[in-house]
């Protein structure tokens, strides 16, 4: 690479990890494609993990539907979260319509709050001791 990769920071509340089940599950691992996540109050986020303008999936699945939602990616998910969002009147209502519609070729991790976090990626906010209400953290996107 002839320059660096400058990081987006990414204010999040909740995250899902979205994978893609190969056809053939006993070949290969599921793959992951992508972070879902959004602050309340605020627009859902799609981290992308992989190549979202032409991924290939032909190595995954062989099935048309699922070859053609994998090489338009930000497409076919936009499409699905914005119908799961309108449907539920709320963006966390539709990351948790699209998390447990989608389970079979596709695998949601279960909608995560950030403070629940193994890694306690979030540190304390010392002038928010008696709020309740969780800070955001912050996602890196390389």
């Amino acid at each position: 690479m002839s320059k660096p990769i400058e990081p987006e920071h990414v204010l999040l509340e909740f995250y899902t990890i979205c994978s893609f089940e190969p056809d053939n599950q006993t070949a290969a691992q599921a793959v992951p494609l992508f972070v879902l996540g959004f602050r309340e109050g605020g627009e859902p986020v799609f981290v992308w993990l992989v190549n979202k303008d032409r991924f290939d999936g032909s190595r995954l699945t062989k099935d048309s539907y699922w070859l053609h939602a994998l090489e338009h990616l930000e497409q076919y998910f936009y499409k699905k979260l914005s119908k799961c969002v309108a449907e539920e009147s709320s963006v966390r209502g539709g990351v948790e319509l699209l998390v447990s519609t989608y389970q079979k070729q596709l695998k949601f991790s279960p909608l995560t709050p950030i403070a629940d976090h193994p890694f306690g990626l979030r540190a304390p906010d010392p002038s928010a001791v008696a709020n309740t209400s969780p800070a955001p953290t912050t996602f890196a996107s390389v």
